[in-house]
């Protein structure tokens, strides 16, 4: 005879079940219906800074229980021009538009993708150890990078004419940021670059060959010992000299390193409530603790006052 006890005992594990189910299903619900803070979308990413996205990211994950948001790592190139073609929702590329992409939105206007800076990084040239130079001229980084032959006898250390070494080719956004940062929209020179597939496989090369220079992001390579960053001197806007400085995110906030480079989160279309990937933007590029997360990996986060007094070394 099943006693009463057990009756209840069974009506309240399958009171339990059903509850369960019910708050699954309630959860998949939330994932399939979008709204700026639920849903499913899938971020397309620059590989050379998907690694520093990762703390952010597990912030909003935390907050936003009904949202399943997942980053991958895409061809630079290719991920804008899909955007650009409304075949992507959301990209974040450590580059602006490049001059071909400029010059289709100037054609077309509407083409233009809403956008937001999440954080600045800064294009870095590093060597090996052995190196015989700690400082280089901007001007002369330039002038290596277009093909000139003028600029080795200001290096009479140097055997030859260095290559520079990047990765992800001319996809890339390291390359793209070479056009657009350092030659302002021109093409560098074919001899002086040579391209591997992956940031380690540069700092292998790199650290082992005096005659190479690597090209990466500050946040690559500011805790990296088998390379170091050159120290580059430059020339303002307005004609007054800057003496080279350590490689720093305290010099890349106060404006004083050459070459800072723009990381931005692209969306296809216009921010509103029910959409995901304007929710994900919004959170990342204000939120203070996800911005803190881009201080941390040692650049300058895109949303944020900072006051900062150096020592000129």
């Amino acid at each position: 005879m099943i006693s009463s006890r057990t009756i209840l005992l069974v009506s309240a594990f399958v009171g339990f079940f059903a509850f369960s189910a019910c708050n699954e299903s309630a959860k998949q619900e939330a994932w399939q219906v979008e709204t700026a803070l639920s849903g499913t979308i899938t971020v397309v990413c620059d590989q050379e800074i998907l690694g520093i996205l990762a703390p952010a990211k597990a912030i909003y994950d935390r907050e936003h229980p009904n949202a399943r948001v997942s980053l991958v790592s895409a061809d630079v190139l290719n991920a804008m021009n899909r955007i650009l073609n409304h075949q992507e929702r959301i990209a974040i590329i450590a580059r602006d538009y490049i001059p071909t992409e400029d010059s289709a939105i100037s054609n077309d206007p509407s083409d233009t993708l809403p956008r937001t800076l999440l954080a600045r990084d800064a294009l870095v040239f590093f060597v090996s150890q052995s190196f015989p130079y700690d400082t280089m001229n901007a001007d002369d980084i330039r002038g290596w990078l277009s093909g000139s032959s003028d600029v080795l006898s200001s290096y009479p250390q140097l055997k030859k004419d260095p290559v520079f070494v990047v990765s992800g080719g001319s996809n890339g956004s390291i390359y793209a940021n070479i056009v657009n940062v350092v030659l302002k929209g021109k093409l560098p020179s074919a001899k002086r670059i040579a391209s591997l597939g992956t940031h380690d496989s540069v700092v292998r090369e790199v650290s082992g060959s005096v005659g190479a220079i690597g090209v990466g992001y500050l946040s690559q390579i500011q805790h990296d010992t088998l390379v170091k960053p050159l120290r580059l001197s430059y020339t303002n806007p307005d004609g007054t000299h800057e003496w080279p400085k350590p490689v720093h995110v305290s010099y890349l906030i106060m404006g004083k390193y050459p070459f800072p480079v723009p990381i931005y989160v692209y969306i296809r279309d216009m921010p509103n409530q029910y959409n995901l990937p304007s929710g994900f933007m919004q959170f990342i590029t204000r939120n203070a603790a996800a911005q803190k997360t881009f201080l941390t990996a040692g650049i300058e986060p895109g949303f944020g006052k900072f006051s900062l007094i150096m020592p000129e070394e």
